[in-house]
């Protein structure tokens, strides 16, 4: 048999395949919670027209599957012999937490004005 007459029967079923692999699924929900204020994350005060952000707290499996995505395991100093585990991206904008307890955090922030990524927790 010609291998040239099976490539297209050859792609066709492997193409089932393909986009399995590439398809992300559906928009899942998740339990959130967030802030809007003006000021520093650690020192907060009511947001105004020039001074707005916004954090995120992101709980549960969301967190989890976040957790699991941007390892692995970073020293930090805030939660040094505490056994938290904490991994971050993006200059600790995307800042992610296991405690000993099992409960899977991740928290991230923009500033409203600029529309740039800035951190979601402090120390």
């Amino acid at each position: 048999m010609n291998i040239q007459r099976l490539y297209p029967f050859i792609f066709l079923l492997a193409s089932p395949v393909i986009a399995a692999d590439t398809d992300p699924g559906p928009y899942l929900q998740t339990a959130a919670s967030y802030r809007i204020y003006g000021g520093g994350l650690g020192d907060p005060i009511a947001p105004r027209p020039n001074d707005k952000k916004v954090v995120f707290s992101i709980e549960g499996n969301a967190a989890r599957q976040i957790f699991d995505a941007i390892g692995p395991d970073k020293h930090d100093p805030c939660t040094e012999g505490s056994g938290m585990r904490v991994r971050h991206k993006d200059h600790d904008h995307l800042t992610c937490t296991l405690s000993k307890q099992n409960d899977y955090v991740c928290s991230f922030g923009f500033d409203l004005v600029s529309g740039k990524s800035i951190g979601g927790s402090i120390c």
